[in-house]
């Protein structure tokens, strides 16, 4: 999805999402699960390959200055010295540096960084497509963590004083914990960075042998709202296919395709995975209420803007959390 398209989408959600809350108060496939975790040659591999991208390991005594990265888009930036005053403009970058152990350097956050409790009192600059630029520049940041949302115009502003912006954009776990590495290296806290990415590979591991004892592999469809789904590309296609559940939009050839009502009753899958619409309208829908799923009630509601919901839509250090928090209960015999 180009970035038009992916700002119109993200518009629009966050638009539905608005709505919901003012009313209330008033890439290829990866193999099977059931293939087993990957062997310890195999997360070698994936290691190496890191190091071989630039990344900084545990084993390396830090980072050295200037140092010259490449971002999520493409874009070679070079960071002269070691940055100690940081904005972040999405919310897992905000996650990842307090993962790091790097909270007292964030000067700046967006309205939607909650997590940790921590971040809240760091001073917002406002939405991350709309910041405040004049708010961010009199922070006198030396570098800026964005997602690939920001614009384009007030990229060039806040570079013309000196900052230097990273963009980072994971569309998988591998890509997580590759973003993780970066913003250690950066920050020149590699030997975290490394902790981090271990763990969540000992967490992954653990999720994995549980699941391999799936007998009947269950499907499931992500609306992420007005039938958006996640599709091939997307974070939660990536983290779908590693619980070995079939995500019934991953023939769509898109990252974030919409799917009519016939199309999804068509799948007719196991499960129905919302991110906006209650299951009581989604009861209420023609046709979708006479999904076998909608009838016995297999919806998973995740409520806009909820903790739930973050942990499992964010590229974080908790999105294997937010794996878990699915398989346990797409297959809830293996949790007992």
């Amino acid at each position: 999805m180009d970035k038009r398209r992916k700002m119109l989408l993200f518009s629009l959600l966050m638009a539905l999402a608005m709505a919901f809350m003012v009313g209330c108060s008033g890439k290829e496939s990866k193999e099977d699960v059931q293939n087993g975790p990957e062997t310890a040659d195999e997360s070698q591999t994936a290691k190496d390959e890191g190091e071989e991208d630039g990344q900084q390991t545990s084993k390396t005594s830090g980072t050295e200055y200037p140092l010259t990265i490449t971002d999520s888009l493409g874009n070679e930036v070079t960071i002269e010295e070691e940055p100690q005053r940081v904005i972040s403009l999405a919310p897992a970058d905000t996650e990842i540096l307090f993962a790091l152990g790097v909270g007292d350097r964030v000067k700046g956050r967006t309205d939607y960084c909650s997590y940790p409790e921590e971040a809240s009192e760091v001073e917002s600059i406002g939405t991350y497509t709309s910041p405040n630029t004049e708010l961010i520049l009199s922070m006198e940041p030396d570098v800026i963590f964005a997602s690939d949302y920001i614009d384009d115009s007030i990229k060039e502003q806040v570079e013309s004083t000196g900052a230097k912006t990273v963009v980072f954009s994971a569309n998988s776990v591998e890509e997580v914990k590759t973003v993780i590495l970066q913003a250690g290296q950066i920050l020149n806290v590699n030997e975290k960075a490394r902790e981090l990415t271990d763990s969540m590979d000992a967490e992954l591991k653990e999720l994995q042998v549980t699941l391999s004892s799936v007998k009947e592999k269950k499907s499931v469809f992500v609306d992420i709202g007005s039938f958006y789904s996640a599709g091939p590309g997307s974070l939660l296609a990536d983290m779908l296919d590693k619980m070995g559940v079939t995500n019934v939009a991953a023939d769509t050839g898109e990252a974030y395709p919409q799917l009519s009502v016939e199309m999804i009753i068509e799948k007719n899958p196991d499960f129905y995975l919302s991110l906006y619409s209650t299951p009581e309208e989604l009861k209420a829908t023609a046709g979708l209420s006479e999904l076998t799923c909608i009838k016995e009630d297999h919806i998973l509601f995740y409520e806009a803007l909820s903790k739930e919901a973050d942990v499992i839509q964010r590229p974080s250090p908790r999105v294997v959390q937010g794996m878990r928090l699915l398989a346990e209960q797409i297959y809830p015999d293996l949790f007992q």
